[in-house]
């Protein structure tokens, strides 16, 4: 996303803050083989940006609600970085509005190992549903939204959380939620179902919530 606006911005500076210097190093290699050079790279908790307020025009988050223990702090933080006029969008999931048609039980212990994570860590994976209140709580004044729902009868799309649970296994694990073998079996059976034509697997739903700063 952050070489896709930088594309779309060709004329201006994109800024891109991660906590995590790995990701930004993955980001910065994506932008130098793009042939991209209006981008900057900070590393810092989107609560405390350290970048200077009243200074962007669009400020965007996505799928990182969800994983912080006080999503509001963050949305003040971005909201406080924007110029008057400017706009802040933000899209984050609804977890539980994962499953599949019919209603399978791999699916339903997926949304289970979610919620033991989620309380875990102190997060919501059902966040999106709420961001039109947090961001209304973080001072943004009318925000608008509209939500989408990805869903596959077949092909690559439907293996998407046998894929995501493979690699959050080992920390399933380390954090007593499943075992070695229930999560090998849940993968399996995920897996069976990606095959499985008749199944329709819905991704999670996405909502996408704007405001502009007046």
């Amino acid at each position: 996303m952050t070489t896709w606006i930088a594309a779309q911005a060709a004329a201006g500076v994109v800024w891109a803050v991660d906590n995590s210097e790995q990701q930004l190093a993955i980001a910065s290699e994506n932008a130098k083989t793009a042939g991209l050079h209006n981008l900057s790279f900070h590393v810092a908790p989107a609560e405390n940006t350290g970048l200077p307020h009243d200074s962007f025009d669009l400020i965007y988050s996505r799928f990182l609600m969800c994983h912080l223990t006080n999503p509001v702090a963050a949305l003040k933080e971005m909201r406080s970085l924007l110029r008057k006029g400017g706009t802040l969008v933000c899209e984050d999931f609804e977890m539980s509005a994962v499953g599949s048609s019919p209603p399978t039980s791999a699916y339903q212990r997926l949304i289970e190992i979610s919620r033991a994570v989620d309380r875990q860590r102190g997060v919501d994976s059902d966040i999106g549903a709420k961001l039109h209140t947090l961001l209304a709580e973080a001072g943004c004044e009318e925000p608008e939204i509209e939500i989408y729902q990805p869903a596959f009868l077949r092909g690559q799309p439907k293996e998407f959380w046998k894929l995501t649970l493979r690699e959050a296994q080992s920390a399933i694990v380390e954090a007593g939620i499943a075992s070695v073998g229930e999560m090998d079996s849940l993968c399996n059976e995920l897996g069976k179902i990606a095959d499985d034509p008749s199944i329709l697997v819905l991704i999670a739903r996405v909502y996408q919530v704007w405001c502009h700063r007046s």
